[in-house]
């Protein structure tokens, strides 16, 4: 079935969508929040790429006005200069656009619907490796000169210590995967260092510092994780208590960035689990913070979202270019009602090539084969 028509410079040439046709393989690693799958067609000295991606929508509504607000308490009036689309909030008011959610909707529900499973899940799996014999004594410290050795298994384990990865020159240090690091204690990574495929799961923080870069990464932390001093990477990241890119720092498209109620860790004053985007910063992809005391803070007018916050309250100065769910829009000087400072939402700037994270447990963590297309002369 002829479904696309491409026009080559000097030829041109079709390609199907067809299930009974010798076609290319193209790979697909279900691991990550998103299906992406690449395929090259060549037709004598032309050469086309088709690059496609699918995800999973959380709710349908996700995609529709801008802003949410479950209008329990006092809500102010926003300018129409700091949020473009519509206002959706909870019971209909004068003069005001409204599209009601569902009865009982809670916004801490509804992340943790999304967040729940993969949390236990990766905590599962660290306990089950720093408790298990075999592993590493000491710390782990890892250069150019002395990459780190992964095992039949992919995978390092330190039970008892820590993992530091340093790049001190200039020429930037390439680590690739698939390769699992566990540490019980903190794990830093530091200098021009490009991650593929590493997932780093730790007790304690994960640290991103000083220009690492990369695409296809995992980090899991019963803490912090930390992204400072230029850092551009792709990855898929989960921490107990908070999340924060700062220093000009940023995320790619794709990417999650997920901090939960911890249940590891000790009761405190500061009940908080925060994403915080300070200091020049772009978090692209998607911003979820679980329960009832998950924030998120979008910190100035030279920081920015782009892609999805979804969280109990949302504290923004700077620019969000996508949707906005929130129990609770803050600024500062209060936390009794929904106000909107200095900052913006623009519901119609969402990115190119954006897609929704795909719900996935454990048992789809598997990769798939598909053969998709085929090149015909025309």
């Amino acid at each position: 079935r002829d479904v696309m028509e491409f026009h080559a410079p000097t030829d041109t040439f079709h390609f199907y969508l067809t299930e009974n046709l010798s076609t290319p393989d193209v790979q697909v690693d279900r691991n990550r929040a998103y299906l992406a799958m690449t395929s090259v067609g060549k037709y004598l000295d032309q050469e086309a790429t088709v690059f496609a991606r699918f995800g999973k929508a959380l709710d349908d509504s996700i995609f529709g006005p801008a802003l949410t607000l479950e209008n329990s308490i006092p809500l102010e009036t926003f300018p129409s200069s700091s949020i473009i689309g519509q206002i959706r909030i909870k019971v209909p008011t004068p003069g005001r656009t409204s599209m009601p959610w569902p009865t009982n909707f809670s916004v801490a529900n509804y992340a943790a619907a999304f967040t729940d499973k993969k949390y236990l899940t990766l905590e599962s799996e660290l306990q089950k490796k720093l408790s298990a014999e075999g592993g590493q004594q000491g710390n782990g410290d890892f250069t150019p000169s002395h990459p780190p050795e992964f095992n039949e298994a992919h995978e390092i384990i330190f039970p008892l210590g820590k993992v530091e990865i340093t790049n001190q020159s200039d020429e930037t240090w390439v680590l690739k995967g698939p390769g699992k690091i566990y540490a019980d204690q903190e794990i830093r990574i530091r200098g021009k260092i490009r991650l593929e495929n590493i997932e780093l799961f730790s007790s304690r923080d994960i640290t991103f510092e000083d220009s690492v870069s990369g695409e296809e990464n995992t980090a899991y932390s019963r803490k912090n994780i930390f992204f400072h001093d230029r850092c551009n990477i792709g990855i898929d990241a989960l921490a107990g208590k908070n999340i924060t890119l700062r220093d000009k720092s940023q995320t790619t498209l794709g990417s999650v960035l997920i901090t939960v109620e911890n249940k590891n860790l000790a009761k405190g004053g500061d009940s908080v689990n925060a994403i915080r985007i300070v200091n020049q910063a772009i978090a692209r992809g998607f911003l979820i913070t679980a329960g009832a005391n998950g924030r998120v803070v979008v910190g100035t007018s030279e920081n920015r979202v782009q892609g999805v916050i979804i969280a109990s309250a949302v504290w923004i100065a700077g620019m969000v270019e996508g949707p906005v769910v929130a129990r609770t829009l803050l600024c500062e000087g209060t936390n009794s009602h929904n106000c909107l400072g200095s900052g913006k939402i623009n519901r119609s700037l969402l990115p190119y090539g954006f897609v929704q994270p795909l719900l996935l447990g454990s048992q789809d963590k598997h990769r798939m084969i598909f053969k998709i297309l085929e090149w015909k002369k025309s």
